[in-house]
C-alpha cells in the first residue's frame, strides 16, 4: 500500500505544478486578456436590443461643424443649440463638453442660460481634475469619467461611486445616471435606481466577476449591453442649429451633446471595434457611449435586469476545480490515451457550447480558466505518462552514443517562458516625474568634431549623468541623440512626492556633474557640455511597446510632452551651464524652502490648452 502511494507521488506533484501554473497565469492577467476577447466576440454575436425607439439621442460636433463654426466652439453656438433643443421639449441635456472656462463672446450668456434651465447637466472629470460650470448646483453636475479595461476597451458602465471616500449622492453620479434622474423628473416618475444599486438588487461587478482579474470594482459597475450599430440616433450640431431636425424626433429624449469629430480625439474602442473593420479599428465617440449607458440605466429603472450578468466568482473557481479533478481521474484511470483525448475534446466542446448559450441568455461565464485547467491538467498527465517511455528511448540513445542535447533545449525553452510571462509589462497608469534633458549648442559643437570625437565627448557626460539618475532611483527611458528622458516612479508605483523630490535632487546633482565635467573637458581641450532640463509631474501610461522584433519599455502621456516643452522653453534664456525648469505640478509636491526658486510665470506650451506655471531652480 505504501509503495502504491509513493508511486502516485510523481503524478500528484505534476498536477500540483499544473494547478500552480494555472494560478500564476490567472493572477498575471494573461487569462483576462483571453476572456475579454471572448466577451467581445460573443457580444458581436449577441448584441443588446433596444425595444422601440432609442430614448437617447446624440448631438455631435462633426468635422463639418468644426469647418463651419470653428474650434474651440464659441459658446454662442452652444447657446443656440440648447435653445433649439429646449423648444423641441427634450427631457434632459447632458452637455459632454467642458465649460468650466467660457469660450468666445457667448460665454457669459451660455453660463447664465445653463444656470436658469434645470434640465441641462454640466460635466466634470475626476481623473483629469476638470471642474463643472462654476456656481452650478451639485444636482446639475455629473462626472463623465469612463473606466477603461486593460486593453483600452470600454465595457463597463460606472453608474456612481459609493465607498469610504464618496457616497452615491449629488457629487458623484455619472452623466448617464444624472440624465436618467432628470429624465424621470421631467416625466414625473420615480427615480429609485441608486437605491436598487445600494440594496444589491442589481447584479454589479466584483473584483473577479466574469473574465476580470482583480478588477477595481469600486462604485456601481455593470457591463454595458451595447446595442448593434446605428441604433442611437446621431445628428450634427449644424442640423439642429439650422432646424433640420423635426422636433418630434427629439421630444422627451435624453440628449447627449458631445464631440464626434475624429480630429477632436474623444473616441474610444468598444467590444465591436476590432471586429467591425479589417484594417482600421472603428472607434465610437464618448457621447454615443454615454447614450448607450443611459439607455441601459433606463431599462434597469423600469425593472429589466442588466443585459449581461455574471455569476459569483466562487462558482467559477469551483467549476475549474471540478474540471481539474475530473481530468485527473480520467487520465489516470484510462490506459488508452485515445479514449481520454476523445472524452476531453467532447467536454471541451460541450463547455464552449454552454458558454455561448449562457451569453445568449444574458450570462457571461468565465471561459479561459476552465479551459486552461483542462488543457494543462491533461497535458501534464499525458506528458507524465509518456515520460517512462521517453526515458527508455533516452537510455537506448545513450547506449548508441547519440545525444540530443536536452539541457540546451531545456534552457532555451525556460528563457522563452520567462519572456512571455514576465518579460512584458502590462500597461498601467502611474504618477511619475519626468526629467527631460537636451545638450545646449550641440549643432555648433558637432560642426568642429568628427563623429567619433563627438560621440566620445557626449559619452563623457552621459556616463556620469546615467550614474546619477540611477543612484537616485530614476530610469533612463531613452536617449534622444544629444539628450535623454529619465523617469522617476516606474515601473513600480511610488509616492508622487518621493519621485518629484528624487527628480529635483537628481537635477541639482547633474549641475554638479556639469561643473566637474567642465574642468575635465577643459583639460582634454574639449568644449564644455551644457544642459537644459525640464521637470514635470503627472500621470503617464507605462508598459511594453512593440512586438517580437523590437520591444521597449515606453512611457506615454501628456506629462512627457510637458517636460520636453519645458526643456526647450526660451532656449536663449540660460545663465549657467545647467538650466533647470520645473512646473508647479512638481514643485507643489516637494518642500521648496530648501530650494532657490526663480518664478518664470505662466507659459503656454505646445500641445496644451492650459498654461503651465514654470520656475527655474538655481
Amino acid at each position: 500500500m505504501a509503495k502504491k502511494l509513493i508511486d502516485y507521488f510523481p503524478a500528484v506533484a505534476s498536477y500540483i505544478a499544473s494547478a500552480s501554473a494555472t494560478s500564476i497565469l490567472w493572477f498575471s492577467g494573461f487569462l483576462q486578456t483571453i476572456d475579454l476577447q471572448v466577451f467581445d466576440l460573443l457580444l458581436n454575436r449577441f448584441p443588446g436590443i433596444i425595444e422601440g425607439e432609442s430614448p437617447s439621442v446624440v448631438i455631435g460636433i462633426t468635422e463639418k461643424d468644426i469647418s463651419q463654426y470653428g474650434w474651440p466652439l464659441d459658446d454662442k453656438y452652444i447657446l443656440k443649440l440648447l435653445k433649439n433643443l429646449d423648444k423641441a421639449e427634450v427631457s434632459v441635456i447632458g452637455l459632454d463638453l467642458y465649460r468650466n472656462v467660457g469660450v468666445g463672446e457667448g460665454a457669459k450668456s451660455l453660463a447664465s442660460y445653463i444656470h436658469r434651465h434645470p434640465k441641462i447637466i454640466s460635466i466634470f472629470n475626476v481623473a483629469e481634475n476638470i471642474p463643472a460650470l462654476p456656481g452650478l448646483t451639485k444636482d446639475r453636475q455629473a462626472f463623465n469619467d469612463i473606466p477603461l479595461d486593460v486593453d483600452n476597451v470600454i465595457r463597463r458602465n460606472l453608474a456612481g461611486i459609493d465607498n469610504e471616500r464618496y457616497s452615491l449622492g449629488p457629487e458623484y453620479i455619472s452623466l448617464p445616471m444624472r440624465m436618467l434622474e432628470l429624465h424621470q423628473k421631467h416625466n414625473k416618475k420615480n427615480f429609485d435606481l441608486p437605491q436598487l444599486f445600494k440594496a444589491g438588487v442589481i447584479n454589479t461587478l466584483k473584483s473577479n466577476s466574469g473574465g476580470y482579474r482583480l478588477l477595481d470594482s469600486n462604485g456601481y459597475q455593470i457591463l454595458i449591453d451595447y446595442s448593434a450599430a446605428n441604433t442611437i440616433p446621431n445628428y450634427s450640431l449644424g442640423m439642429v442649429l439650422n432646424n433640420e431636425i423635426s422636433p418630434t424626433k427629439l421630444k422627451n429624449k435624453m440628449i447627449v451633446v458631445g464631440a464626434t469629430a475624429p480630429s477632436l480625439k474623444d473616441e474610444f474602442a468598444i467590444p465591436f471595434s476590432r471586429f467591425t473593420q479589417k484594417s482600421n479599428e472603428m472607434l465610437v465617440s464618448g457621447a454615443e457611449i454615454h447614450a448607450q449607458r443611459a439607455n441601459q440605466l433606463l431599462s434597469l429603472q423600469i425593472g429589466k435586469p442588466p443585459g449581461i450578468r455574471t455569476i459569483e466568482p466562487f462558482w467559477e473557481f469551483g467549476l475549474a476545480i471540478i474540471f481539474a479533478i475530473g481530468t485527473f481521474y480520467l487520465i489516470e484511470s484510462k490506459e488508452n490515451t485515445f479514449t481520454s483525448v476523445l472524452t476531453i475534446l467532447i467536454t471541451f466542446s460541450v463547455f464552449l457550447l454552454v458558454t455561448i448559450y449562457a451569453f445568449s441568455m444574458g450570462w457571461w461565464v468565465e471561459t479561459a480558466l476552465p479551459i486552461l485547467t483542462i488543457f494543462l491538467t491533461a497535458s501534464i498527465g499525458w506528458i507524465r505518462k509518456a515520460a517512462s517511455q521517453q526515458k527508455q528511448r533516452q537510455l537506448m540513445q545513450r547506449l548508441l552514443g547519440q545525444s540530443t542535447s536536452p539541457a540546451v533545449a531545456e534552457e532555451l525553452w525556460s528563457q522563452k517562458d520567462s519572456l512571455l510571462n514576465n518579460g512584458r509589462f502590462a500597461g498601467k497608469e502611474l504618477p511619475v516625474t519626468i526629467l527631460f534633458s537636451d545638450t545646449v549648442g550641440f549643432s555648433t559643437v558637432s560642426e568642429n568634431m568628427s563623429p567619433a570625437e563627438l560621440l566620445n565627448w557626449l559619452n563623457l557626460g552621459m556616463e556620469k549623468f546615467v550614474t546619477t539618475i540611477t543612484k537616485n532611483g530614476g530610469m533612463v527611458n531613452k536617449f534622444t541623440g544629444d539628450g535623454f528622458l529619465a523617469v522617476f516612479g516606474v515601473p513600480l508605483y511610488q509616492s508622487p512626492s518621493i519621485s518629484a523630490k528624487a527628480a529635483i535632487t537628481t537635477a541639482l546633482e547633474l549641475q554638479l556633474n556639469i561643473r566637474d565635467l567642465k574642468k575635465e573637458l577643459n583639460d582634454l581641450g574639449l568644449p564644455p557640455l551644457r544642459l537644459r532640463i525640464g521637470i514635470h509631474s503627472g500621470k503617464i501610461i507605462a508598459g511594453s511597446l512593440g512586438g517580437a522584433e523590437r520591444i521597449e519599455y515606453a512611457v506615454i502621456g501628456d506629462s512627457v510632452n510637458v517636460a520636453a516643452r519645458l526643456e526647450s522653453l526660451e532656449k536663449h534664456r540660460i545663465i549657467n551651464d545647467c538650466r533647470i525648469l520645473a512646473s508647479d505640478e512638481t514643485l507643489d509636491l516637494v518642500d521648496v524652502s530648501t530650494l532657490q526658486i526663480n518664478p518664470w510665470g505662466k507659459h503656454k506650451v505646445k500641445g496644451r490648452d492650459t498654461p503651465v506655471f514654470v520656475s527655474e531652480i538655481n
